[in-house]
């Protein structure tokens, strides 16, 4: 998709005030008014319906059409991984370990020594009878401490056990469990890296220690190892298929690593038991978003702010799943929560300048971008947002000044998009160019120079027919005023250059050779080719016969050429089409001076007073000043 922005170099009319009114009309559509007024709106074909939409100053052929591509610039949060915090991974712990606790006491354990009270072992055990018989009182001794929850008084005699008899597997088992117990308890009061080695341990004595793996799972994923991680939670429930809490952490780190297949079948399991639970509904809503499936991850992160009204990330989330569903307007609060929640939240505050933009609200954007540069200054993403925030509401040096830095760290990024980086520049030069006509009224030069440098920056990258459009256009402009002041020595060379660009924009799509034709009209009226933009505008109306402006600009090519009789009759059949076309009306009634006619002039004026008493006063003052 492309759009269009339709622009005229001077202004000889006072005409914002009958554009500000239209414009309201059009809730959608923003427009900078100012000496030089442009009108932004969508276009698929060359131009709307409603021509008195297109600002230009009357009968200077000074018409013409930049185009853009129709690109979005808030994306940086969609590609963030959510990561689970020290916390969440905790209380995965804890849950996966009073579940194994509660399947160990109801389903009874293989394998195990027999529980053997100490105050019951014979005096003399390591010395008075054969190792391997002291090794299974002292293995069963263990067990006794361990029943009681007392695993470190049990390591003394598993120990002891191993030490008196290898091959005792009953009290390998028995203490690699003591280790797996004394580990999650570790790993429970934050203490990592002293739970790994005594998991490790654990496994190396038994290695279908359930315990020790889940455990080892968790130390890993706070490590962001995840392969190792995912490889320790599947050996642990290899070892007890039971296990169901371990769904939840598993699933998550699936959804981490790009499976998604996996992630949903552990996370949609995990539901019957964990449904009640933020993070569970959280990762459950990405699951779904992954899959396109909109409006179900609306609902799971819905569901997970309600269950943790406090979850920032759930907020965050609603609103990009509102975005991706065009709830521009319901996004803005989700955001807003969101950085609430979470001040610092730089990808909320991007979406939020983003969801603002989309409603149009570009003050809002504006503010919100800002908020987010202060985060990371070195984010292209922002500075292309917040630079089209400001050209939307025709602050352009500040859009120029954006657009800039967000090309230069753009193009730091590895790999970046050269087509994204031409539509940053092709944007700078558009925002210099609109901010002449700021200029104009300050008495400030223009910085044509500038637009022209950054538009072929463009071009050099693409090659592309839009941006040799824009190309053209720009060299139009810089030539325009010139023209205008019948100095063709100066501005004949951009003309050519312009003509140039134009042509080579010959090999676009069908609309862009429309909008390089409308352009190359306006180029062939300054150059004096009157027939070459004739010709030129006649072949847009056979392609277009709805578009009124061809016919208005139709008018123009013929009256600078000093035909005025067919300049009347192509401003009447504009007015035919739209009886309120005010600058068709006004463009008519200087035909009219032009051809004498003073009765049909003062008609117009009647006609004109009401939709612009401003425009019509002045041209009964150009009446009077011909004496007709």
């Amino acid at each position: 998709m492309i759009y269009v922005i339709v622009s005229g170099e001077t202004n000889r009319y006072n005409i914002a005030r009958k554009i500000k009114y239209m414009f309201r009309k059009m809730c959608r559509i923003r427009a900078v008014l100012s000496a030089g007024l442009i009108a932004a709106f969508l276009l698929t074909s060359i131009s709307t319906s409603a021509q008195d939409l297109v600002p230009v100053s009357s009968l200077t052929g000074g018409s013409s059409v930049f185009v853009f591509r129709k690109t979005a610039v808030r994306r940086v949060a969609a590609f963030v991984k959510p990561v689970r915090s020290k916390a969440q991974r905790l209380e995965s712990v804890v849950k996966i370990k009073k579940q194994y606790e509660t399947l160990a006491k109801t389903a009874p354990r293989t394998n195990r020594a027999k529980v053997i009270d100490p105050d019951k072992l014979p005096p003399n055990v390591s010395t008075s009878m054969p190792p391997a018989q002291a090794s299974k009182l002292f293995a069963g001794v263990g067990e006794y401490y361990l029943t009681k929850g007392d695993y470190e008084q049990s390591f003394d005699f598993f120990r002891d056990a191993i030490r008196l008899d290898d091959k005792n597997e009953t009290a390998k088992v028995g203490y690699s469990e003591a280790l797996g117990i004394k580990g999650n308890d570790l790993l429970a009061n934050d203490k990592a890296e002293l739970a790994k080695g005594v998991f490790l341990e654990a496994i190396k004595y038994n290695p279908k220690n359930a315990a020790a793996y889940f455990g080892l799972g968790d130390v890993y994923a706070g490590l962001n190892q995840q392969a190792e991680a995912i490889a320790a939670y599947e050996k642990s429930l290899a070892s007890d298929k039971d296990l169901t809490e371990i769904y939840v952490p598993l699933g998550i780190l699936y959804y981490q690593t790009g499976e998604i297949a996996k992630a949903d079948d552990l996370l949609s399991k995990a539901l019957p038991s964990s449904g009640g639970n933020a993070e569970t509904q959280f990762f459950l809503g990405l699951i779904r978003s992954s899959q396109n499936k909109n409006d179900e991850a609306l609902a799971a992160f819905q569901k997970a702010t309600t269950i943790d009204p406090k979850y920032a990330d759930g907020y965050f989330h609603t609103g990009e799943t509102l975005v991706k569903l065009k709830r521009f307007a319901d996004a803005v609060p989700a955001y807003q929560k969101a950085v609430t929640l979470k001040p610092t939240y730089f990808d909320a505050l991007v979406g939020l300048g983003g969801a603002y933009s989309e409603l149009a609200n570009y003050p809002e954007a504006v503010t919100a971008y800002k908020a987010a540069a202060k985060l990371k200054n070195d984010n292209w993403e922002v500075f292309a947002g917040l630079g089209e925030a400001y050209r939307q509401t025709g602050k352009f040096e500040d859009a120029e000044a954006n657009f800039n830095l967000a090309a230069l760290f753009l193009t730091r990024v590895k790999d970046y998009n050269k087509e994204t980086l031409a539509d940053l520049y092709s944007k700078t030069g558009f925002s210099i160019g609109q901010q002449c006509d700021v200029n104009i009224q300050r008495n400030v030069a223009c910085k044509w120079p500038s637009a022209i440098k950054a538009l072929q920056k463009a071009v050099d990258i693409t090659n592309s027919p839009i941006d040799y459009v824009n190309l053209g256009w720009a060299y139009f402009r810089a030539a325009h005023p010139d023209a205008e002041n019948k100095n063709m020595a100066a501005a004949r060379p951009n003309l050519d250059l312009a003509k140039a660009a134009l042509e080579k924009a010959m090999t676009g799509s069908p609309a862009v050779v429309d909008y390089a034709l409308q352009n190359l009209s306006a180029v062939e009226i300054d150059l004096g080719d009157g027939a070459g933009a004739i010709d030129t505008l006649n072949k847009l109306l056979v392609k277009h016969p709805e578009d009124n402006f061809m016919r208005y600009q139709l008018g123009v090519a013929y009256y600078k050429g000093n035909d005025f009789a067919s300049a009347e009759k192509w401003f009447r059949e504009a007015l035919n089409k739209d009886p309120n076309y005010v600058f068709a009306l006004t463009a008519l009634g200087e035909t009219l001076i032009s051809r004498k006619n003073g009765k049909e002039v003062r008609k117009v004026i009647d006609r004109l007073r009401p939709l612009d008493a401003e425009a019509a006063g002045r041209l009964e003052l150009k009446l009077k000043a011909s004496r007709l």
